[in-house]
C-alpha cells in the first residue's frame, strides 16, 4: 500500500487500458501510455472483475494514489470492451477499374492490343 505523506498524490479519474495481470482482489493494468495501474476493486464488482482475463479491455474509474512510483486505483466503476467483428473484405468491396480492366480479352491478347495501341 502507498504511505500517505505530502509528496502522494490523490485524483478521480478513469483509466483506459489493458489488463496484465489478475489476483484475487485486484486487477493490474497498462494503458496506451505504459502506466501500470493496480487496481483494486470492491466486492460488489468482484463477479464482473473474475470475468476479466489478461488482455481485456476496459475502463476503470476511481480515486487513484500515486507517489511517483507505484500507482494504485479504488475502482468505483469498471466497463469492459468486446471487440466488433469486422465484416470480411471481398473483392466487389475494391473500387474500379476491377478485376476486368481487359474488357474480356486473354492475358496475350490484351497485352497485344497494348501495343498496337502506340
Amino acid at each position: 500500500m502507498i504511505a500517505n505523506n505530502h509528496r502522494t498524490r490523490r485524483s478521480y479519474r478513469r483509466v483506459h487500458g489493458v489488463v496484465t495481470r489478475m489476483y484475487a482482489h485486484s486487477f493490474d493494468m497498462a494503458d496506451r501510455d505504459g502506466m501500470t495501474v493496480h487496481a483494486l476493486f470492491p466486492d460488489r464488482l468482484a463477479t464482473m472483475a473474475h470475468g476479466l482475463g489478461k488482455g481485456s479491455v476496459v475502463d476503470a474509474y476511481g480515486l487513484i494514489t500515486h507517489d511517483g512510483r507505484q500507482c494504485v486505483m479504488r475502482v468505483e466503476r469498471l466497463e469492459r470492451f468486446t471487440p466488433h467483428p469486422h465484416r470480411t473484405v471481398t473483392a466487389a468491396d475494391l473500387p474500379r477499374p476491377g478485376f476486368d480492366f481487359t474488357d474480356g480479352l486473354g492475358s496475350v491478347a490484351y497485352v497485344r492490343q497494348l501495343r498496337d495501341d502506340e
